[in-house]
């Protein structure tokens, strides 16, 4: 391992018509045009997705492809702006076939020391969420690069509701080191849903049973953009770019993701990784399923209704916390918060934390949300809770009065906006919390909006499953300003 780590190699190429000189010393190669003008190149051997010998063109149809010893291509991806990977690659010749041959051998011991990235991937497709175009998507930006990084991909297509679920419970995985999707936030949950719920079958846990410990699934997920919102990876990767998912999940970085259980009195009733919100985006995801027909917006139309209507919702809520303040310090990657968090549970005992308690509200509001991450996406750039961590096992309850409709218009031009929060509205209110419990109070309930989905039990308890998830992601490096007002209201 050492001696690889040492290696060091410098050459000059042709690309094309021009001459390249490159150096690969200390796990980074460097590269530039060996004449003016002069364009350096800087690319980690973790980005490079793979380095394969080129073939010599076939003279027949039926001839067999045969390699070109003097040809070969380091296929690699390049950050870009707003959190975006790009796909690149760089040919290279040279009439010295020994020199290929070096090069192709080094950094192939290099790339096979990545032993996290993927090999066999089992992939559902959900050709019903957002615009229907999962599979166009696969085919135009995961296929190919899939193949380009040596992963094997078995696709598997959804026909109908929690069958992404089911199969998951049911099905033999064990030849398969990873499973991702393409898909909205419905069909990211249904993936996760399954595995936890297998992982319990597997290890005798009730499921059912709120104070058991839920087992943390041993495959690691990957998640493709393909549906309306995309919110939870917008908030992985800070984009709901295809190209930059798939490169996350080929580049076989992880980080762990909280998970939030809810219960009604007796069961578990599923788990959720962005929002399980009360009120008014209850409503909106209710009343929206009546407008399938379109699309995605169904949402702005029902959204639109709701915010007129101005319905508010008596209840009382109860929070497990250790203080009323949210941090305000951005999740990006290597977050420290996170780290100390995933340090902290894996030390916890079974002994009562002292420092968290219980403390109850009663009112009447226009929305409930229990946020598990910021909920951002390209509508709300910010997200319901700007501070609200991937895995630092919170959940950040954001309470909203009901008030008037134009208080209410403020909260959702807040929302939509790239500079401001919700955080110092007067009729907002913001707590971190392990675990809430809400009841309604007599008359006319609102739904739960469960990760997309309608939960119609009224009276829950959700608690925080720290890091649960293993997902694929070098996370965001966006930082988040709220200095900034939208229209001073």
């Amino acid at each position: 391992m050492s001696e690889i780590n040492n290696s060091v190699l410098l050459s000059t190429f042709l690309n094309g018509k021009k001459k390249v000189k490159i150096i690969f010393h200390k796990a980074v190669l460097v590269w530039d045009n060996e004449k003016p003008p002069l364009e350096q190149h800087t690319v980690p051997i973790e980005n490079v997705i793979s380095v394969q010998p080129n073939y010599l063109k076939a003279t027949h149809p039926s001839m067999q492809r045969q390699i070109d010893p003097n040809q070969f291509t380091i296929h690699y991806a390049e950050k870009a702006v707003e959190d975006r990977w790009l796909y690149k690659s760089l040919s290279l010749k040279h009439n010295d076939s020994l020199q290929v041959a070096s090069w192709v051998k080094t950094l192939q011991n290099h790339i096979s020391k990545f032993h996290k990235r993927p090999k066999h991937l089992l992939l559902f497709v959900n050709p019903f969420g957002g615009k229907q175009n999962a599979m166009q998507i696969y085919e135009k930006y995961g296929k190919d690069l899939f193949a380009i990084a040596g992963v094997e991909v078995t696709v598997n297509v959804s026909q109908r509701k929690d069958q992404i679920r089911d199969f998951l419970i049911t099905h033999n995985l064990d030849t398969f080191d990873s499973v991702a999707c393409v898909g909205g936030d419905g069909t990211v949950s249904e993936l996760f849903n399954g595995l936890v719920v297998r992982e319990c079958r597997a290890n005798g846990i009730n499921p059912n049973d709120i104070h058991q410990v839920l087992p943390k699934p041993k495959i690691p997920i990957g998640i493709i953009p393909g549906g309306s919102t995309d919110t939870i990876a917008y908030c992985l990767h800070g984009t709901t770019d295809p190209t930059t998912a798939v490169l996350q999940i080929i580049f076989g970085d992880t980080l762990g993701l909280d998970l939030v259980s809810v219960y009604d009195e007796h069961n578990l009733l599923r788990l959720y990784a962005s929002v399980l919100s009360y009120g008014y985006l209850g409503d909106v995801a209710y009343h929206s399923d009546q407008y399938r027909w379109m699309g995605p917006h169904r949402y702005d139309y029902s959204g639109f209704k709701k915010l007129v209507l101005n319905k508010g919702y008596q209840g009382e809520i109860a929070i497990y916390t250790d203080k009323k303040e949210t941090e305000q310090e951005d999740c990006k990657s290597n977050c420290q918060i996170c780290d100390r968090a995933k340090l902290n549970h894996e030390r916890a005992t079974c002994k009562p934390n002292l420092i968290f308690r219980w403390e109850t509200f009663r009112g009447k509001f226009f929305m409930v949300s229990g946020a598990n991450i910021s909920c951002a996406c390209s509508r709300s750039p910010k997200g319901i809770a700007p501070y609200c961590h991937l895995g630092d096992g919170k959940v950040n309850l954001v309470l909203v009065k009901h008030t008037s409709v134009f208080n209410n218009l403020r909260l959702l031009l807040r929302l939509s906006s790239q500079d401001a929060s919700v955080d110092d509205l007067p009729f907002v209110e913001t707590f971190s919390a392990r675990e809430f419990c809400f009841r309604a109070d007599n008359g006319s309930p609102s739904k739960w909006n469960c990760d997309g989905e309608v939960q119609h039990q009224t009276n829950i308890r959700a608690k925080v499953r720290c890091q649960l998830l293993t997902i694929f992601s070098r996370g965001s490096e966006k930082v988040r300003d709220n200095k900034g007002r939208c229209c001073n209201i």
